[in-house]
Protein backbone atom coordinates (compact mmCIF):
# COMPACT_ATOMS: atom_id res chain seq x y z
CA UNK A 1 0.00 0.00 0.00
CA UNK A 2 2.69 2.46 0.85
CA UNK A 3 5.45 3.45 -1.51
CA UNK A 4 8.02 5.16 0.59
CA UNK A 5 6.16 7.71 2.69
CA UNK A 6 3.27 8.27 0.28
CA UNK A 7 -0.01 6.38 0.02
CA UNK A 8 -1.57 5.93 -3.38
CA UNK A 9 -4.77 8.02 -3.48
CA UNK A 10 -6.55 5.28 -5.40
CA UNK A 11 -5.66 2.70 -2.73
CA UNK A 12 -6.65 5.10 0.05
CA UNK A 13 -9.98 5.92 -1.63
CA UNK A 14 -10.72 2.21 -2.11
CA UNK A 15 -9.92 1.53 1.57
CA UNK A 16 -12.15 4.38 2.76
CA UNK A 17 -15.01 3.23 0.53
CA UNK A 18 -14.66 -0.33 1.82
CA UNK A 19 -14.70 0.93 5.42
CA UNK A 20 -17.94 2.77 4.65
CA UNK A 21 -19.43 -0.31 3.05
CA UNK A 22 -19.43 1.17 -0.44
CA UNK A 23 -18.46 -0.58 -3.62
CA UNK A 24 -16.46 1.40 -6.17
CA UNK A 25 -19.67 1.74 -8.23
CA UNK A 26 -21.50 3.51 -5.37
CA UNK A 27 -21.04 7.13 -4.44
CA UNK A 28 -20.56 8.63 -1.01
CA UNK A 29 -23.88 10.44 -1.46
CA UNK A 30 -25.69 7.09 -1.47
CA UNK A 31 -24.56 6.46 2.14
CA UNK A 32 -25.55 9.90 3.43
CA UNK A 33 -28.54 10.16 5.72
CA UNK A 34 -31.58 11.26 3.75
CA UNK A 35 -32.09 15.00 3.83
CA UNK A 36 -34.80 15.86 6.30
CA UNK A 37 -37.94 17.12 4.67
CA UNK A 38 -38.67 20.75 5.54
CA UNK A 39 -41.37 20.96 8.20
CA UNK A 40 -44.16 23.44 8.61
CA UNK A 41 -45.07 25.01 11.95
CA UNK A 42 -48.17 22.81 12.31
CA UNK A 43 -46.14 19.60 11.92
CA UNK A 44 -43.56 20.85 14.41
CA UNK A 45 -46.35 21.43 16.95
CA UNK A 46 -47.83 17.98 16.33
CA UNK A 47 -44.40 16.33 16.66
CA UNK A 48 -43.78 18.19 19.94
CA UNK A 49 -47.08 16.95 21.40
CA UNK A 50 -46.33 13.37 20.36
CA UNK A 51 -42.84 13.44 21.86
CA UNK A 52 -43.74 15.29 25.06
CA UNK A 53 -46.85 13.31 26.04
CA UNK A 54 -46.33 9.57 26.27
CA UNK A 55 -50.03 8.96 26.84
CA UNK A 56 -50.83 10.40 23.41
CA UNK A 57 -50.97 7.73 20.70
CA UNK A 58 -51.90 10.02 17.78
CA UNK A 59 -52.27 13.74 17.06
CA UNK A 60 -53.89 15.52 14.14
CA UNK A 61 -54.15 19.26 13.46
CA UNK A 62 -56.86 20.36 11.01
CA UNK A 63 -57.74 23.84 9.75
CA UNK A 64 -60.47 25.50 7.76
CA UNK A 65 -59.10 27.29 4.70
CA UNK A 66 -60.91 28.98 1.82
CA UNK A 67 -60.47 25.75 -0.16
CA UNK A 68 -62.07 23.66 2.61
CA UNK A 69 -61.18 21.97 5.85
CA UNK A 70 -58.37 19.44 5.90
CA UNK A 71 -55.62 17.92 8.03
CA UNK A 72 -52.55 20.11 7.90
CA UNK A 73 -50.31 18.02 10.18
CA UNK A 74 -50.48 14.59 11.79
CA UNK A 75 -48.46 12.00 13.65
CA UNK A 76 -49.56 9.68 10.81
CA UNK A 77 -48.29 11.13 7.50
CA UNK A 78 -51.02 9.40 5.48
CA UNK A 79 -53.65 11.55 7.23
CA UNK A 80 -52.18 14.83 5.96
CA UNK A 81 -54.44 16.40 3.36
CA UNK A 82 -57.51 14.38 4.36
CA UNK A 83 -60.79 16.31 4.44
CA UNK A 84 -62.18 17.11 7.87
CA UNK A 85 -64.70 14.67 9.25
CA UNK A 86 -67.87 15.29 11.25
CA UNK A 87 -65.96 15.48 14.58
CA UNK A 88 -63.58 18.16 13.35
CA UNK A 89 -66.29 20.21 11.68
CA UNK A 90 -68.51 19.94 14.76
CA UNK A 91 -65.78 21.01 17.18
CA UNK A 92 -64.93 23.99 14.96
CA UNK A 93 -68.56 25.02 14.57
CA UNK A 94 -69.58 24.71 18.23
CA UNK A 95 -66.28 25.19 20.05
CA UNK A 96 -67.14 22.11 22.11
CA UNK A 97 -65.00 19.00 22.47
CA UNK A 98 -66.04 15.79 20.74
CA UNK A 99 -65.11 12.80 22.91
CA UNK A 100 -65.29 9.21 21.75
CA UNK A 101 -64.54 6.25 24.00
CA UNK A 102 -62.79 3.59 21.97
CA UNK A 103 -61.45 0.15 22.87
CA UNK A 104 -57.89 1.53 22.78
CA UNK A 105 -58.54 4.70 24.80
CA UNK A 106 -60.19 8.01 23.99
CA UNK A 107 -60.33 10.10 20.83
CA UNK A 108 -60.73 13.77 21.77
CA UNK A 109 -61.25 16.47 19.13
CA UNK A 110 -61.11 20.03 20.43
CA UNK A 111 -61.36 23.41 18.77
CA UNK A 112 -58.03 25.13 18.27
CA UNK A 113 -57.61 28.88 18.73
CA UNK A 114 -54.95 31.36 17.68
CA UNK A 115 -53.51 33.82 20.22
CA UNK A 116 -56.35 36.25 19.44
CA UNK A 117 -58.87 33.62 20.59
CA UNK A 118 -60.34 32.89 17.14
CA UNK A 119 -61.20 29.27 16.31
CA UNK A 120 -58.90 28.33 13.45
CA UNK A 121 -59.20 24.55 13.44
CA UNK A 122 -59.06 21.49 15.65
CA UNK A 123 -56.56 19.35 17.45
CA UNK A 124 -57.46 15.67 17.53
CA UNK A 125 -55.74 13.74 20.29
CA UNK A 126 -55.89 9.99 20.84
CA UNK A 127 -55.08 9.10 24.43
CA UNK A 128 -54.21 5.51 25.21
CA UNK A 129 -56.01 3.50 27.88
CA UNK A 130 -54.88 3.56 31.49
CA UNK A 131 -56.26 1.70 34.52
CA UNK A 132 -59.18 3.61 36.07
CA UNK A 133 -59.21 6.14 33.25
CA UNK A 134 -62.18 8.51 33.39
CA UNK A 135 -63.54 10.66 30.56
CA UNK A 136 -63.29 13.79 32.71
CA UNK A 137 -59.55 13.31 33.39
CA UNK A 138 -58.90 12.56 29.71
CA UNK A 139 -60.70 15.76 28.69
CA UNK A 140 -58.70 17.81 31.23
CA UNK A 141 -55.45 16.31 29.93
CA UNK A 142 -56.46 17.08 26.33
CA UNK A 143 -57.40 20.67 27.27
CA UNK A 144 -53.94 21.24 28.74
CA UNK A 145 -52.29 19.86 25.59
CA UNK A 146 -54.45 22.09 23.37
CA UNK A 147 -53.53 25.12 25.51
CA UNK A 148 -49.82 24.28 25.15
CA UNK A 149 -50.25 24.31 21.39
CA UNK A 150 -52.50 27.39 21.18
CA UNK A 151 -50.02 29.73 22.90
CA UNK A 152 -47.64 29.01 20.01
CA UNK A 153 -50.07 29.87 17.20
CA UNK A 154 -49.84 33.43 15.93
CA UNK A 155 -52.36 32.84 13.14
CA UNK A 156 -53.82 30.13 10.94
CA UNK A 157 -51.58 31.25 8.07
CA UNK A 158 -48.43 30.90 10.19
CA UNK A 159 -49.19 27.19 10.70
CA UNK A 160 -48.28 26.53 7.06
CA UNK A 161 -44.94 28.39 7.21
CA UNK A 162 -41.74 26.36 6.97
CA UNK A 163 -39.48 25.92 9.97
CA UNK A 164 -35.90 24.70 10.27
Amino acid sequence: MMTGRFVSLGVLATAVMAALGLSPAQSFASKRAPASKPKIVAQKLVDEVASKHSEVTAVELSVQMPTGCSTLASSDPKDIGQKCDRDELGAMRTGKAIIEKEKDGFDVTMSLHDIAGEIIGTLGIDIGPEPGQQESTVVERAKKIVQEVEVQIQSKEKLAERVE
